[in-house]
C-alpha cells in the first residue's frame, strides 16, 4: 500500500514539474515569436513583422496548390474590409518560389499582400494548411488557427477586433 501511494504522488510530482517547465517554454516561444518569423515581399526585401510593432498581425501560411487555402482567401478580404488599417495588418506567406507566387498572384485579383516565407514552416509549428497566426501588438503570439476558416463572418471579425484591445 505505501509503495502505490509513493508511486502515486512521484507520478503526480513529476506530472506537475513537466507541466510547468511546458508553460514557462511556451510562453517564452510565444514572447518572441515574432523574432523568429523570416519573411520577405515579392521583390526579396526582407520583412520583419516587429516593423508593424503597434498592430495586431494576422499571418495566414498558405500555398498556391492547395485548395482550403484558396478557399479561405475571398473571407479574408472580407476581414481585411472590416478592419482599420492602422491597427490590423495583414499578410499571406508561401514557402514555395517567388516565380509561382507572383503567376498565382497575377492569376488571380485578390487584394491581399502575398509575400514569401523563408523560415521553414515546421519551424514555425506548422503541420498542416492553411495555418493563420494572430500576433499581437507586441509581437505575442495570440491566435494559431489550422485549417480553412470563414474569416469574413461577422462572429470571426468580432473575435478578431476583440483581439486587439
Amino acid at each position: 500500500m505505501k509503495m502505490k501511494l509513493l508511486i502515486g504522488i512521484l507520478v503526480v510530482s513529476i506530472t506537475t514539474q513537466c507541466s510547468n517547465s511546458k508553460t514557462s517554454e511556451s510562453d517564452t516561444a510565444e514572447s518572441n515569436f515574432a523574432d523568429g518569423v523570416q519573411l520577405t515581399d515579392l521583390d526579396g526585401n526582407d520583412i520583419k513583422l516587429s516593423d508593424y510593432k503597434g498592430k495586431t498581425i494576422i499571418l495566414n501560411i498558405w500555398a498556391t496548390w492547395c485548395k482550403p487555402c484558396i478557399k479561405e482567401l475571398p473571407s479574408m478580404e472580407v476581414l481585411q474590409d472590416n478592419l482599420d488599417p492602422n491597427e490590423f495588418t495583414l499578410l499571406f506567406a508561401s514557402d514555395e518560389e517567388v516565380k509561382r507566387i507572383n503567376k498565382f498572384v497575377d492569376k488571380n485579383s485578390y487584394g491581399l499582400k502575398f509575400i514569401s516565407l523563408k523560415s521553414s514552416p515546421e519551424s514555425l509549428g506548422i503541420f498542416s494548411l492553411p495555418t493563420t497566426f494572430i500576433i499581437s501588438q507586441e509581437g505575442e503570439l495570440l491566435v494559431t488557427e489550422s485549417g480553412s476558416k470563414d474569416w469574413g463572418s461577422a462572429e470571426s471579425i468580432q473575435e478578431i477586433k476583440n483581439l486587439s484591445k
